[in-house]
């Protein structure tokens, strides 16, 4: 997977720029608050249709500008396709190859990338939505399929919790909770069977970052392997939670309530872990989710990293640009340091300076 060119109009602090990437490694360096995250943000956004720093549409629009524009050329070996989002404050609209999308799981898998972030640091001391969410995005990036079976959950979801309000009888609500056991086993067992291949690569890839001397693992709770099992964990949760959710009128067990559990030896990350072993689990984590698109998935992701220096320290560091130089991807960095970068020993570099939202090509050798 790689990003050719990249044009964006009226994004956030950019009026106008044009990328043209390299193959290997790209650096986008400048002072704080010039616009790099930014940058990452659109290429972002090209691959996930969501800000991953949780902006509403009206934030990514240049101020006293009516929508702003992304527009690129991708290629999965030697195929090309152009992508694109128009941005307006109601809502996006997106094309490939120039045709409008009418779905967005149309959209979704032309353009695959991994991102490292100060926003993603920190979901281990966070709200399990965000540990959901974290599992979730890698998960269809693996199987795209993944998105249909999560979207008809959230509709028998959001249909039985309306009728839960209601004070619905339990007869009212039995079809909507068979639906919703049978599509919230489905959901489960994509995340089971994800971290089954995952769980080995970033347990493999802690022992490295701290030398063998910690062990990291992630569960996802649940009790079975096959959806005829998970069906029934989620009926029985479910009974067992029957006065509670037409009390509060919501639906109390299922997917959308698990918690993934990040822990270092054995001990739980978001109560005892430390500031270093939670960037030490997500650096972990994502180069595992590489490894596993890599292998399973015939995929290299372009990746993109921002303010590795300000989220790891020189020996993460080290261990992140040792496993980068051993693959062929595309990455994306951000720094304030260009030549911390780019003395990392990549062999194709291309850099771009950027100041109040243009971007200037640099010679960084």
């Amino acid at each position: 997977m790689k990003l050719r060119r990249l044009v964006l109009k009226n994004f956030r602090n950019v009026e106008y720029a044009e990328i043209l990437p390299g193959p290997g490694f790209n650096i986008l360096w400048g002072e704080n608050a010039q616009g790099k995250t930014n940058i990452l943000e659109a290429i972002y956004l090209l691959g996930h249709l969501k800000s991953f720093r949780g902006a509403r549409n009206e934030d990514l629009i240049r101020r006293d500008t009516p929508f702003s524009r992304l527009t690129a050329e991708v290629s999965k070996g030697d195929i090309r396709h152009s992508v694109g989002l128009t941005i307006q404050g109601q809502g996006k609209s997106a094309r490939v190859d120039g045709k409008t999308v009418a779905k967005s799981g149309e959209f979704l898998g032309w353009f695959s990338s991994v991102l490292f972030a100060p926003e993603e640091v920190g979901l281990a001391r966070g709200f399990p939505a965000g540990r959901r969410a974290l599992l979730d995005r890698a998960v269809f990036q693996a199987d795209p399929t993944f998105l249909e079976s999560a979207r008809e959950f959230q509709r028998l979801l959001k249909q039985r919790n309306r009728l839960l309000k209601e004070g619905s009888r339990a007869e009212q609500l039995a079809p909507w909770t068979e639906g919703l056991i049978v599509a919230g086993a489905r959901v489960r067992l994509f995340r089971t069977r994800y971290l089954k291949r995952l769980v080995p690569l970033l347990q493999e890839t802690y022992r490295s970052i701290t030398d063998g001397r910690e062990e990291a693992d992630l569960v996802c709770p649940s009790a079975g392997e096959t959806e005829i099992e998970l069906q029934e964990q989620l009926r029985l949760e479910l009974k067992q939670r029957a006065v509670r959710e037409s009390a509060l009128g919501t639906t109390l067990a299922g997917p959308h309530r698990d918690d993934p559990y990040f822990t270092v030896n054995g001990q739980s990350l978001r109560v005892f872990g430390s500031q270093g072993q939670q960037r030490s689990f997500m650096l972990a984590f994502k180069t595992a989710q590489i490894m596993d698109l890599e292998k399973n998935a015939g995929i290299q992701p372009v990746l993109l990293l921002d303010d590795m220096t300000g989220e790891l320290d020189r020996k993460r560091q080290e261990f992140f640009f040792h496993f980068l130089r051993g693959r062929r991807g595309q990455v994306f960095v951000t720094t304030t340091e260009l030549q911390s970068m780019a003395n990392k020993g990549f062999c194709e570099i291309q850099s771009f300076r950027v100041n109040e939202g243009t971007l200037q090509p640099m010679d960084c050798q």
